[in-house]
């Protein structure tokens, strides 16, 4: 159950929550990465996304290496950039029903901040390229912090950085993993799920 009165400050999760980039479990960028790029997902997907990804996430790897390194021996030496940037663009996806909500917390004086386990590179693109930097009042980065969701140490980082209680965030993310770590800490969260805007909204009083 939200109380919306108790709340203070709204972590909202980025990918599948600001941002509407999943649907029904796959990412948009990797639709139609094959076809755009002529390179293979499978093994890009392999190579990335069973261990390395996970270190870049947490800042111990630089996601541009790991790219860089996959490209070398897939046939596309020199082209790291070209796939990231493919990649950020074709998941830049602002979900605007969302972003309506976050105004509007903001008028009632509650603060948003991004909770996310976004690395470094493309943190700095939701930031900057994206416009997120103007959303939300600080974004919280596992690639910054050094710790993701949902180890109870990304939350106390949050509380700690903000000096206020877990009872007075709510945090907003489409992992039901990291949904249950917030609560165990006690915070207040919801499970955000595709189409569940009305729901939040009314969980909100919005």
């Amino acid at each position: 159950m939200i109380r919306p009165d108790a709340i203070r400050v709204v972590a909202w999760d980025f990918d599948g929550v600001l941002n509407r980039n999943i649907r029904d479990g796959v990412f948009a960028w990797s639709r139609n990465f094959e076809a755009d790029l002529g390179l293979s997902l499978e093994s890009f997907s392999r190579f990335l996304f069973q261990g390395r990804f996970r270190q870049a996430m947490v800042g111990q790897a630089c996601l541009v290496e790991l790219v860089r390194e996959w490209a070398q021996s897939n046939g596309a030496a020199g082209r790291e950039h070209e796939i990231l940037d493919y990649w950020f663009t074709r998941d830049a996806l602002h979900d605007p029903d969302v972003l309506l909500m976050v105004e509007t917390m903001r008028q009632r004086g509650v603060a948003n901040v991004m909770a996310t386990n976004n690395e470094i590179h493309r943190t700095a693109f939701i930031e900057s390229v994206m416009g997120f930097a103007d959303h939300m009042e600080r974004i919280f980065a596992a690639g910054r912090m050094g710790v993701a969701k949902p180890d109870p140490g990304y939350f106390r980082h949050i509380e700690q950085e903000l000096g206020l209680p877990g009872a007075e965030f709510l945090l907003v993310d489409d992992m039901v993993e990291n949904v249950e770590a917030a609560r165990d800490l006690g915070w207040q969260a919801f499970h955000f799920t595709e189409g569940a805007h009305q729901a939040l909204a009314d969980a909100l009083n919005l």
